[in-house]
């Protein structure tokens, strides 16, 4: 995704299942967020918002 640009919903939502099978196939997380293209910072709020909201 190009720097400035909002990713839509679904958008993040797949990028984020990427990022969790990548990371139970054992790549680290910095590995799997570089490949998706997302910074690690990005990456964990987004999971951490991604949990929270579904209590």
């Amino acid at each position: 995704m190009k720097r400035g640009q909002r990713p839509s919903a679904d958008q993040v939502v797949l990028m984020l299942r990427q990022i969790e099978v990548q990371t139970a196939q054992g790549k680290s997380i910095a590995v799997a967020c570089k490949e998706a293209d997302v910074s690690e910072q990005s990456c964990a709020m987004s999971a951490y918002a991604r949990k929270s909201s579904t209590r």
